[in-house]
């Protein structure tokens, strides 16, 4: 339950405790106790500038700005996604799938074919080690381009949505997340 005073079904003044409300109300000469009403939680929302109004009153975020807000959310979870790679490998064990997983991959076959050696210790994800072969480093480095490439699709996937989306409820309604489950 709050009491407060309303003009135009925005709240002037708010609160949960009515004797406090009539105790401001001396430095708001304007208003009197009469006008206080008492207002159950389902009779009033929060609008988007922090103000409270009656119920179906609220002023709504402008599409546009919620729209830029959702495609930095998703920026910033892109970010973090390829900081964070890893995936499953089909050779048995989790590995790191970013940018610096490829590159010592790649270097891994590249010295293993200079070299001509037949395995090599491999770092998996968790930092344990595992003896691999240079057939393997090559799944392993598919599975790594195939993984970035995952993450790509979805942001390009979920940026597409967000551009399209016709409303600030359908724009809260979607879900940025690069989960493999989603991949």
């Amino acid at each position: 339950m709050k009491y407060g005073i309303v003009e135009n079904h925005q709240f002037i003044l708010i609160d949960e405790d009515r004797q406090r409300l009539e105790n401001t109300l001396p430095f708001m000469p304007q208003y009197s106790v009469e006008q206080i009403g008492t207002y159950d939680e389902d009779q009033i929302e929060q609008g988007h500038d922090g103000t409270w109004y009656e119920k179906g009153h609220a002023p709504q975020r402008p599409l546009e700005e919620a729209r830029t807000e959702k495609l930095a959310e998703l920026e910033a979870a892109f970010d973090t996604a390829l900081r964070e790679a890893h995936c499953t490998s089909s050779v048995g064990f989790e590995i790191d799938a970013d940018e610096t997983a490829n590159r010592n991959v790649s270097s891994l076959i590249v010295a293993m074919e200079a070299n001509g050696e037949d395995s090599v210790l491999f770092c998996a994800y968790d930092n344990t080690f595992h003896e691999v072969t240079l057939d393997q480093l090559r799944i392993m480095q598919i599975e790594i381009i195939t993984h970035a490439r995952a993450v790509y699709a979805r942001k390009w996937a979920l940026r597409e949505a967000i551009e399209a989306a016709q409303s600030v409820v359908e724009l809260e309604s979607l879900s940025i997340s690069f989960s493999e489950e989603n991949e």
